[in-house]
């Protein structure tokens, strides 16, 4: 696993000449995102979806999902025949400037046989636990899952992010910011992140935010951290940041002050 460092390569997104921007990315050694799917990701595992290999007496399979902005009740879990199991989540929309995201995949075995499949979901990390039974008669199946290849799509600033192999519908990136009425409305997709865990400030004109996730299940490798900043602003011009840290998504509200 890469490690991050302070790299030379260019750690801003473009510049927008008429506000902030995002910039300090995650750049590892060799000047590549440390996680192809979350530039502000500084350490832990990487990729929204994770399978995880079954240990030779526990009989069980697990598959970590990031769903950012999912909550319980909108998590859902469907079996369907041929070993199939089809995890879906909807994450609705919160306030101002939010768009709803959808969620969906199907996971299927190719040997042996499922049953009691479950899913649970904790700060926008769900975990599908398939018990399995012994090798299926019938043999050899394919296996209905997300795309494991998944698509890439360039950056401006010549790296590669890809996208959530299991995100169906809503905004691909996992992170924005909007021109609001009162501010600027800033998120962050921090999957397994707590209001506990994260933490925003002011330095040097910036806003910085950190974040980190604690192991989600006993099957994780480890936790995750985060670490990212948004602006330049002229301090004297903006007011109190209001934070929101909720199944996964740090929302930020940068008020402006009216002038004088």
């Amino acid at each position: 696993m890469a490690s991050s460092s302070s790299s030379t390569a260019p750690t801003q997104s473009p510049p927008n000449p008429e506000g902030p921007f995002f910039s300090d990315f995650g750049i590892t050694d060799s000047g590549e995102f440390y996680a192809k799917n979350n530039p502000f990701q500084r350490s832990g595992p990487v990729g929204a979806t994770e399978r995880i290999a079954m240990a030779k007496n526990d009989k069980v399979i697990y598959v970590r999902v990031d769903m950012p902005g999912v909550p319980k009740e909108c998590l859902y879990l469907t079996t369907f025949p041929d070993n199939v199991v089809f995890c879906g989540g909807l994450a609705p929309i919160v306030c101002e400037g939010d768009r709803g995201r959808l969620y969906g995949a199907s996971y299927g075995l190719r040997s042996y046989k499922l049953r009691k499949p479950q899913v649970n979901i904790s700060n926008g990390v769900a975990t599908v636990k398939m018990k399995v039974s012994k090798k299926s008669k019938t043999g050899t199946r394919c296996s209905n899952s997300p795309s494991w290849d998944e698509e890439l799509k360039k950056d401006e600033l010549s790296f590669y992010l890809v996208t959530h192999p299991s995100e169906t519908e809503g905004p691909k990136e996992t992170y924005g910011a909007k021109k609001v009425k009162e501010g600027f409305y800033v998120w962050v997709d921090m999957p397994g992140a707590t209001n506990e865990k994260v933490s925003v400030g002011v330095e040097d004109g910036f806003v910085v935010f950190c974040g980190e996730a604690v192991n989600e299940s006993n099957h994780e490798e480890s936790g995750r951290t985060y670490k990212g900043r948004f602006g330049p602003f002229d301090v004297t011009k903006i007011g109190e940041i209001k934070t929101d840290v909720r199944n996964g998504i740090l929302r930020m509200l940068i008020p402006e002050k009216a002038d004088e």
